[in-house]
C-alpha cells in the first residue's frame, strides 16, 4: 500500500511540473442561436481591432468556461487542471484594467478575487478569509478571470498579430447579436488550428471565443458569456469587504516560479530546432527559456533526472512513445493542443523538459539538439 502511495505521489509530481510548464508555454460551452440573429457586418479586419481595442469598456456578466484537456487531477494545481478539464462558472465585474472582481461560483464554495488600484484581494467565503496580495511575478498560473472571453480573446489576438482573420455568420450570444470572427494562424507548426470568437460589432467586446486544435472540429476550450450587460459595474461590488469577524492576511502573489522553483540549472542553448531562444528565465525562473514566436513557441527548462524520470512513467502511462535520437532519448505524449516531451541526454546526464502548443516534430528536433549538447552550468 505504501509503494503504491509513493509510485501515485511520483507520477502526480511528474503531471505537476508538466503542467505548470504548459502554462509558461500557453502563456493557453456552446451557447445555441435559437432567437434570429442581426448584428451589424463588420469588416474582419476592423472587428479585430475593435476586440483589441475595447480593454476600456466596462460590462458585468456571468460566463462559463469549459475545457476537454485530457490531464489528470494535480494537487499543486486543481485550480488550473479544473479550467482545463471541466466547466467553470465565473460571475465578473469590468469597470477598467485597474477595478475588476471575478467570483468562482461552485455548489460548495466561493472565492472572489478582487483587482484594484491598491493591488489584488481574495475573498475565501469557507474559510471566512480576506486576503491582500503584494508583489507582481512575470508569469503566474492562469485563473478563470483569466479565461473569460474578453481576456482570452485578446490575449490569442495579440500573440497572433498578423494572422489572418475571416469573417462568421453572427450569433446570438446572452441575448445579444454577436459578429463573428475566426483566426487562422499562419504558423504551420502551431497545434491551433483556428479561434473562432463573437463579440458587439460595435464595441468589441468579446463574448464568446472557441479554441479549435489542427485536425479536429470540435473546440478544446470554451468560453461564453451565460448573461451580459454592458454597463459599468456600481463601485460597492468593486470594493473588497471585510466582514467583522473575519480574517485578514498579507501574502506574496504566488507565480508558476513557485511550482517550477529551482529545477536545474543549466546554460540555454542560443537556439533550438531552428528557432532562436526568445526569452532566458522565464516567469521568474532561472533556466526556462522560450524559443520562437506566436502561438507555435516553445518552452525548455532543465529538470533533475528523478524527475525527468517520472515525466518518462507519466507520459507512458498515459500512451506517450520513447525513441532514440542521437546522444539521448525522447518520450514525447501530445494531449491536443499540447505537445510536451521529455529528452535525457547521454552526452550531459541531463533531463529537459519541452512543452508548447507547437508540433510534436519540433519538440522531437529540440530535443535532439539538446541531447547532443555537453554539460554545461550557469
Amino acid at each position: 500500500m505504501v509503494a503504491l502511495s509513493v509510485v501515485r505521489s511520483r507520477t502526480l509530481r511528474a503531471w505537476t511540473v508538466v503542467a505548470a510548464v504548459a502554462v509558461v508555454a500557453v502563456l493557453v460551452p456552446q451557447v445555441p442561436g435559437w432567437l434570429p440573429v442581426s448584428a451589424a457586418q463588420v469588416d474582419p479586419a476592423t472587428l479585430r481591432q475593435r476586440v483589441q481595442g475595447s480593454t476600456d469598456r466596462p460590462y458585468q456578466g456571468f460566463a462559463e468556461v469549459s475545457g476537454t484537456l485530457a490531464l489528470p487531477e494535480l494537487p499543486n494545481l486543481r485550480d488550473l487542471t479544473a479550467l482545463l478539464t471541466s466547466t467553470t462558472r465565473v460571475r465578473t465585474w469590468y469597470a477598467g484594467p485597474s477595478r475588476w472582481r471575478f467570483d468562482v461560483v461552485s455548489p460548495v464554495a466561493e472565492r472572489d478575487v478582487y483587482g484594484t488600484p491598491d493591488g489584488e484581494y481574495t475573498w475565501d467565503y469557507g474559510a471566512n478569509q480576506l486576503t491582500r496580495l503584494v508583489g507582481e511575478v512575470p508569469v503566474r498560473v492562469p485563473r478563470a478571470g483569466d479565461l473569460t472571453p474578453p481576456e482570452l480573446a485578446r490575449r490569442i489576438l495579440s500573440t497572433g498579430q498578423g494572422d489572418p482573420v475571416t469573417a462568421l455568420p453572427a450569433r446570438r450570444v446572452a441575448g445579444r447579436d454577436a459578429a463573428g470572427l475566426r483566426v487562422t494562424p499562419r504558423d504551420p507548426d502551431t497545434t491551433i488550428g483556428y479561434v473562432d470568437l463573437w463579440a458587439l460589432p460595435d464595441t468589441g467586446v468579446p463574448l464568446a471565443v472557441e479554441v479549435v486544435p489542427r485536425g479536429a472540429s470540435r473546440p478544446v476550450l470554451t468560453s461564453t458569456f451565460v448573461e451580459y450587460d454592458p454597463t459599468t459595474p456600481p463601485d460597492d461590488v468593486l470594493v473588497p469587504k471585510h466582514p467583522e469577524g473575519s480574517g485578514f492576511g498579507v501574502v506574496a502573489a504566488p507565480g508558476i516560479a513557485d511550482v517550477l522553483g529551482a529545477l536545474g540549472r543549466a546554460r540555454l542553448p542560443g537556439q533550438l530546432a531552428g528557432r532562436d531562444l526568445r526569452q532566458a528565465n522565464a516567469a521568474g525562473v532561472r533556466g526556462v527559456g522560450v524559443y520562437g514566436s506566436g502561438l507555435s513557441a516553445f518552452i525548455a527548462v532543465p529538470v533533475p533526472g528523478e524527475i525527468g524520470g517520472e515525466a518518462v512513467d507519466a507520459f507512458t502511462k498515459a500512451g506517450g512513445s520513447t525513441e532514440d535520437v542521437p546522444s539521448g532519448e525522447v518520450t514525447r505524449l501530445t494531449i491536443a493542443p499540447l505537445s510536451v516531451a521529455v529528452v535525457r541526454s547521454d552526452v550531459s546526464r541531463r533531463s529537459w523538459l519541452l512543452a508548447g502548443l507547437t508540433d510534436s516534430d519540433v519538440l522531437l528536433a529540440a530535443a535532439s539538439d539538446l541531447a547532443a549538447r555537453p554539460w554545461s552550468r550557469r
